[in-house]
């Protein structure tokens, strides 16, 4: 630990860059591959199955949500305790986060049973969709404890350093469910064809052993006990301050749930394969913004650390850096979506309708990735500093304040492809409300740390 302290405040900072994100990139991938894995196997079930996958979507980003809100804020004030070398403090903040993780999985399960027979209804009257969707997600909903805790020992492995164990956690679930998708949702090797209720099935097994991995490697760190998790004494600071950080992230993660949710309503009024192309683009540009995110994620424990390190000179040159990055990642992205539409979107089995509605779609979205990028990161500065509200406005800017009226009054004008125009202009007015946000954020937090430096 106190190796990696010495990094965290000397380290160069391109150096500590890559060497905190890139694994953290690589989970990052490897957490979009268990979303682009089994929307590949189900699309060659039938175009009803991926239409059910797409629907359950955004319930799986809920529960994502809920995971990465408690597991972000918790990161975030353990590298922020790790800078101050108070290890009581870190022992207590990982003892809270085993048990408000175990408290999300309660309510998670009790608003699955209230709402989710019903939930498929309001999108499609096709009952073979409906009967599918409530298959795939009541059993990824009833074991979703094994993601919940996976998501909290990376975020617990991360803040510490540790991000090659973080990496190993996603990589072993991944290759779980990749071997698994196959075996059961098709039936080979002797086993029963469980169709959709086998992509479930395999996606939350590999959970359990990413889940299983990280335990068994918090443990042989000793960053806590087995015993001493057990000795949990609610610190009502700590929670305060990791939902600080953790609340703007779930709503943040939910709302992007709500968009999706509305336009399935929205573009259901088209046909179920305009909502099938969405779900498809959901898991295709991940490959992208998730790259982004994972960047961010390691980019927040650093400017945490010299934060409450108090050096300023490195919190603005990590900022820099990473900005630098996003532009990277998503012009290469912009290209590929561009170019290659077609070839990308055949790596599902879709039907030649599908096609023709998604060739344009991925072109229009595409365009909106370099501002996208740019909103993400400076975005992320904000969660860094504990400025839960800017992260909060950003991305509700993002996701509703401009993108719902937008959609009502293009799709008006241009039809189906005045929603992804909607998308579009909606990030570049982000992006100029996250600059102007970050300059005040500056002022604010940044000028406030005594070390002379410019921007």
């Amino acid at each position: 630990m106190e190796q990696l302290s010495n990094e965290m405040g000397t380290m160069p900072i391109r150096k500590l860059a890559f060497k905190i994100s890139i694994p953290m990139v690589i989970s990052m991938i490897s957490i979009a591959l268990y979303g682009i894995i089994d929307t590949m196997f189900i699309s060659k079930i039938s175009d009803e199955a991926l239409t059910a996958a797409a629907l359950s979507m955004p319930i799986l980003s809920i529960i994502t949500a809920i995971a990465l809100g408690t597991a972000i804020g918790l990161n975030a004030l353990l590298a922020k305790t790790l800078g101050e070398k108070n290890d009581k403090k870190t022992k207590d903040i990982i003892k809270i986060g085993f048990l408000i993780t175990i408290i999300s999985w309660i309510v998670i399960i009790i608003i699955s049973k209230l709402g989710l027979k019903n939930f498929f209804s309001l999108f499609t009257q096709n009952e073979n969709i409906r009967n599918l969707g409530f298959n795939y997600l009541s059993i990824i909903s009833m074991f979703s404890i094994w993601s919940l805790y996976q998501i909290l020992f990376e975020k617990i492995l991360e803040a510490y350093g540790k991000t090659k164990s973080s990496m190993l956690i996603q990589f072993g679930g991944a290759i779980i469910n990749l071997i698994l998708d196959p075996i059961l949702i098709f039936g080979y090797f002797g086993m029963p064809a469980l169709g959709i209720k086998g992509a479930a099935i395999s996606s939350v097994f590999g959970q359990f052993i990413g889940m299983l991995i990280g335990l068994i490697i918090i443990l042989k760190y000793k960053m806590i006990s087995f015993k001493e998790s057990f000795k949990i004494k609610i610190d009502k600071i700590i929670l305060k301050d990791i939902y600080k950080v953790g609340i703007p992230t779930m709503i943040l993660e939910s709302v992007a749930s709500f968009i999706t949710l509305i336009l399935n309503r929205v573009l259901g009024e088209y046909s179920d394969k305009a909502i099938s192309v969405w779900g498809i683009y959901n898991q295709l540009q991940k490959f992208v913004i998730i790259i982004v995110y994972g960047f961010n994620y390691g980019m927040i424990p650093i400017i945490a650390y010299n934060w409450g390190a108090k050096n300023k000179e490195r919190i603005i040159e990590t900022i820099k850096m990473f900005l630098k990055i996003s532009i990277a990642v998503t012009v290469i992205g912009q290209i590929i979506f561009l170019f290659g539409t077609k070839q990308i979107i055949q790596i599902f089995n879709v039907s030649e309708d599908i096609l023709n509605i998604a060739i344009p779609a991925f072109r229009i979205l595409a365009i909106g990735f370099v501002f996208a990028g740019i909103s993400l990161t400076l975005s992320a500065t904000f969660q860094a500093f504990g400025n839960g509200v800017y992260s909060l406005i950003v991305n509700l800017s993002r996701q509703i304040i401009f993108t719902l009226p937008l959609i009502i009054l293009l799709k008006n004008i241009f039809g189906i492809n005045g929603i992804w125009i909607s998308f579009t202009i909606a990030e570049i007015i982000t992006m100029m409300i996250s600059i102007m946000l970050y300059l005040k954020n500056k002022k604010k937090v940044i000028n406030s740390v005594q070390v002379e430096s410019s921007i």
